[in-house]
């Protein structure tokens, strides 16, 4: 799979009714751009990244887990390729 992929992959979380889920779609998107850019390392990203998918797994606000599933699975999608960066 591709980053524009798991890009898509969070943009459908941008859509869902809980703020909760949004915001994590939002805050993984801004962190994969600035990865992109060169703006954070390998490390950084994985570890923002990581961070991202935990807070969602306790959050009790996330009820919608539908949109749940496919941020975890964007940001895990995402964390493992930022791994195969040289």
């Amino acid at each position: 799979m591709s980053v524009e992929i798991f890009q898509g992959q969070l943009g459908q979380a941008f859509s869902s009714p809980d703020p909760a889920v949004q915001q994590a779609a939002n805050n993984a998107n801004q962190y994969t751009e600035m990865f992109k850019q060169g703006q954070l390392s390998k490390d950084e990203y994985m570890q923002a990244m990581a961070d991202i998918a935990t807070s969602a797994r306790i959050n009790q606000s996330m009820n919608d887990m539908s949109n749940l599933e496919t941020l975890n699975s964007a940001i895990t999608g995402l964390i493992n390729l930022a791994s195969l960066v040289g």
